[in-house]
C-alpha cells in the first residue's frame, strides 16, 4: 500500500453552529460565514497539486462546502458517501447546549465527559457509527490518488481519528475541530499517523490573503 494523506475537512459554519445547537442528522445549510470560509479554503487550495475527486457527506452543509472547494477545478468531482454523514444526536438535535445542560445536567455532564459512550436519547450508538465510518475510510483509501479530501462533520472527524490512530474515545472529543478546518492523516504500510490537526488559518484572514497561505502537503 502506497502512502496516502487523508485530508479531513469539517464543513463550514451554519446558523446552528453559531447558536451552539446540536445538528446531527438535521440538514442545516451553510450560512454566509460558512460559505466565506469554504471559499477561503478553496482559494488556499489553488496552490495544491491537482486532485480528481473530493468525497463528501450527503448533508447539504458538507456537500456545499465540497462543491465550493472544487468550483473552477476542471476534472475534479464530488463523490457523495452516506457513511460520512454526521452521527445522530437523537432527541437533542435542534436544542442548544445551554438548553440541554439546564434541562438535564447529569446526562449532559456524562455526555461531555465521553460523548461516544454516554449518548443522548435516541442517538446513534458508537458501534454503528464506527462500522460505517470504518467502511467509508476503507473505500476512500482505495482511491488511486495520493491526497484524498473528505468533507464531513465534527463527530465523523473525531471518529476517524479514533479509528485510524487507535485513540481512546474520550480523548478525541478534547481535540478542537473548527468549522472548515483541515486535519491530515498519513496512511501507509506501517499504519496511520497524524500529520496535522485543525488547520483553520484560512478562516481567520481576509479572503484576499487566503491564496498566500501555505498548505501542508
Amino acid at each position: 500500500m502506497s502512502k496516502k494523506r487523508i485530508l479531513l475537512v469539517r464543513h463550514g459554519k451554519t446558523e446552528w453552529n453559531g447558536l451552539s445547537r446540536f445538528q446531527g442528522k438535521t440538514d442545516v445549510p451553510l450560512d454566509e460565514e460558512g460559505r466565506r470560509q469554504a471559499q477561503c479554503l478553496a482559494m488556499r487550495l489553488d496552490q495544491f497539486p491537482s486532485f480528481p475527486v473530493v468525497f463528501s457527506s450527503s448533508l447539504s452543509r458538507a456537500e456545499e462546502t465540497a462543491r465550493i472547494i472544487v468550483s473552477g477545478r476542471c476534472g475534479t468531482d464530488v463523490s457523495i458517501h452516506e457513511g460520512l454523514s454526521e452521527m445522530s444526536f437523537g432527541e437533542w438535535e435542534g436544542h442548544s447546549i445551554h438548553e440541554i445542560e439546564s434541562r438535564d445536567p447529569e446526562s449532559f455532564r456524562k455526555w461531555k465527559e465521553s460523548p461516544f459512550e454516554y449518548l443522548p436519547p435516541g442517538a446513534e450508538p458508537f458501534p454503528s457509527l464506527e462500522s460505517r465510518v470504518r467502511l467509508a475510510l476503507a473505500e476512500i483509501s482505495s482511491a488511486g490518488q495520493e491526497h484524498i479530501f473528505v468533507v464531513t462533520h465534527g463527530g465523523i472527524v473525531r471518529a476517524a481519528l479514533a479509528i485510524l490512530l487507535s485513540l481512546p474515545l474520550s480523548s478525541v472529543w478534547r481535540m478542537k475541530i473548527s468549522n472548515c478546518s483541515v486535519t491530515g492523516i498519513d496512511v501507509g504500510k506501517r499504519g496511520a499517523s497524524l500529520a496535522f490537526l485543525n488547520d483553520d488559518i484560512h478562516t481567520l484572514v481576509d479572503p484576499s490573503e487566503a491564496p498566500k497561505l501555505p498548505f501542508p502537503v
